[in-house]
């Protein structure tokens, strides 16, 4: 008994037409609206190998953290204005440094669409020691953060160990209605050491020009598949 023969061209055509449009379209939308205001820190007036904590801007600094202009040495004044800038900066000419724990960075962010999506941060922990007037002497260790929602953690604790450069951290959250939201980051572990950060980012997730590569990559493989139908018909 002969097989049943896979569907002609003209069959395949407005599954092909389907594909190819929804590719297009999710390829075309919008990504939706969350965009972070100054997401590495160059909208604060800083000296050369300075230090400041503004009071006013897009971004909250909880505790110790505030902007830094590099090269700057591990510099204290005391308690409260603790600050390192030993990195060249990832984007534009300075970012943020923070002082073990507690220290917080914040940001209102609106956003025009429910959904799932992924922050993500440039962060490195400088090595040597620390002098804070009145207080002591401290080696720097390895630094330890987690990317926040409100109030509330998301994603793991991520260690950023000493002497590193800058590596690439990440932690996906959800959106459950659109509105404004505030995001940033918090310093969890208890101890000495410096933890600078920059060139923040958000992004959809899945990202839709990835969607719009998996439907693309589902029409090649119809027109793969129809191709060898019509060149196994012609040997017949």
């Amino acid at each position: 008994m002969k097989a049943n023969p896979l569907p002609g061209a003209a069959a395949w055509r407005p599954m092909l037409r389907f594909i190819l449009h929804a590719a297009i379209l999710v390829h075309c939308l919008p990504v939706p609206a969350q965009v972070l205001t100054d997401p590495s820190f160059e909208n604060y007036a800083v000296t050369n190998g300075g230090f400041v904590q503004p009071a006013t801007g897009p971004w909250v600094f909880g505790n110790d953290a505030g902007v830094v202009e590099p090269p700057a040495p591990n510099s204290s004044t005391g308690p409260l204005n603790t600050w390192s800038a030993l990195f060249a900066p990832v984007d534009g000419q300075q970012y943020v440094s923070t002082y073990a724990g507690a220290d917080t960075l914040r940001q209102l962010v609106s956003f025009g669409a429910a959904g799932d999506y992924r922050l993500s941060v440039f962060a490195a922990a400088p090595s040597g020691t620390l002098a804070i007037p009145g207080v002591g002497m401290f080696a720097l260790g390895s630094g330890e953060f987690t990317f926040t929602l409100g109030n509330t953690a998301i994603g793991s604790v991520h260690l950023v160990p000493v002497g590193n450069s800058w590596g690439v951290y990440t932690a996906e959250f959800n959106i459950p209605a659109p509105g404004s939201y505030q995001l940033g980051i918090r310093n969890t572990l208890a101890a000495s050491y410096f933890i600078n950060y920059d060139a923040f980012a958000i992004q959809p997730v899945p990202e839709p020009a990835s969607v719009a590569l998996v439907l693309l990559g589902v029409l090649g493989l119809s027109l793969r598949g129809k191709r060898r139908h019509d060149a196994s018909r012609r040997k017949r």
